[in-house]
């Protein structure tokens, strides 16, 4: 068995931050564990890292975006107008 990734190890390797890693294993985005119950540590299995890599490569294709987009009937020659770019509360959702 090899040993279990920590959370700044892995947002280190990966380019991210640990506020984001921390969101994004609470929310179900990347695989991970907790050891001994909801409130223990959090840790991350490399095959299961490597394998969420490997499907999200896969889902990638040339040509189209790799973040979902919202298009908004509030455009003006192409451009989405600001509360269509800041949302209704001036926040986007990356990933």
């Amino acid at each position: 068995m090899q040993p279990l990734l920590k959370p700044t190890d892995l947002a280190r390797s990966l380019g991210v931050s640990r506020s984001w890693l921390y969101d994004a294993a609470k929310t179900g985005r990347i695989p991970s564990i907790r050891i001994g119950g909801e409130e223990g540590p959090l840790r991350f299995v490399s095959e299961d890292i490597d394998r969420w890599i490997d499907q999200a490569r896969a889902g990638w294709c040339p040509g189209r975006p790799t973040v979902a987009t919202r298009h908004s009937a509030n455009t003006r020659r192409g451009r989405p107008d600001a509360t269509a770019i800041a949302g209704s509360r001036g926040q986007q959702r990356l990933l």
